[in-house]
């Protein structure tokens, strides 16, 4: 019985030996297959997208009416997969500076393809005369560039840690050139930064941040990227006795109490500059008869622009007319 049970075992192993064999097989001939077919020549055809570049200084490329081009050419397999999979077959860069270009009416400009024969040749290790293109021409338009300077204003998006708030925000440079077109650049008021997200700040922060270009395809931004300088400040409370002020309220009258508590956030730095000649508190008497109601509510009308959270204790007023 053991001999038996070996017996079989061993035709099992045989078996898989030979299924590998044949398979490796296989996968050597699909290879020799490949390696074959590789080495042919093949004739393709591939539309590319058109990138103008080195554009003349002082002008701008701001429509492209042939916006792509069908490129056909005859190469080996090694080099379409080489090709392929550096993807130099999604985009055909133009150099304006190296190409004649001829200009048909105001801001039209044309290339003859032809022209492209040889730089696009090279490009692809190709025999130049191989090459056909799609299209006879490319048209474009071309714009002279104007400037303006522009002003910068921060996008904030920032979270503080307790007891801390902005002191202050700069942008560095907040001004910056604008190239583009005039009637482009004359809606152009302001530009504003990316987001700038913080959380939990407790200190200064200096980050460099991109702008926002509206027309990232027809404006140049000199430059395109600035610095938002934050000032991160402690702050805390503080409590002051203000008078209430009268003189203004006819008939005249007298409050109880003649002077309320005033509280505010105020950060360390300023905490010595804040006085109580700075606040303006009155009592609210628009659309009220004095003679039908015994208190007034309270309202601070003036207060420094440095102090935050101002709140008013008692925020009522009992009063007296004596005239």
């Amino acid at each position: 019985m053991p001999d038996s049970s070996n017996k079989h075992e061993n035709r099992n192993t045989e078996r898989k030996r030979d299924h590998l064999a044949f398979f490796i097989c296989i996968l050597l001939a699909t290879g020799f297959w490949f390696f074959i077919k590789l080495s042919d020549n093949y004739s393709v055809s591939y539309q590319m997208k058109v990138k103008f570049t080195h554009v003349p200084m002082g002008k701008l490329v701001t429509a492209i009416k042939d916006s792509s081009l069908t490129v056909r050419f005859k190469s080996n397999g090694y080099n379409l997969l080489d090709l392929m999979l550096h993807r130099k077959l999604d985009s055909l860069d133009v150099n304006l500076l190296r190409n004649n270009i001829r200009k048909e009416a105001r801001n039209n400009y044309v290339i003859n393809t032809s022209n492209l024969r040889e730089s696009v040749a090279q490009s692809l290790d190709v025999n130049d005369r191989e090459i056909e293109f799609g299209k006879p021409e490319l048209r474009f338009t071309m714009e002279h560039l104007h400037k303006k300077r522009i002003k910068l204003s921060a996008r904030l998006d920032l979270s503080f840690k307790s007891q801390f708030r902005l002191y202050g925000s700069k942008l560095i440079p907040d001004y910056i050139t604008v190239y583009g077109p005039r009637q482009i650049l004359d809606t152009l008021k302001t530009l504003k930064t990316s987001i700038v997200r913080l959380e939990k700040l407790e200190s200064n922060q200096k980050i460099q941040v991109n702008i926002q270009n509206p027309y990232p395809e027809i404006l140049r931004l000199n430059p395109s990227k600035v610095i938002v300088r934050l000032d991160v400040e402690r702050y805390t409370e503080r409590k002051i006795q203000i008078p209430v002020s009268v003189s203004d309220i006819h008939p005249e009258i007298r409050t109880f109490p003649t002077t309320v508590s005033v509280s505010f956030n105020v950060f360390i730095r300023d905490y010595e500059k804040i006085h109580a000649k700075q606040f303006k508190i009155i009592p609210n008497i628009k659309n009220i008869n004095l003679r039908n109601v015994k208190t007034l509510r309270l309202e601070v009308v003036s207060s420094p622009k440095d102090v935050s959270n101002v709140r008013i204790n008692p925020p009522d007023v009992e009063f007296i007319i004596i005239n």
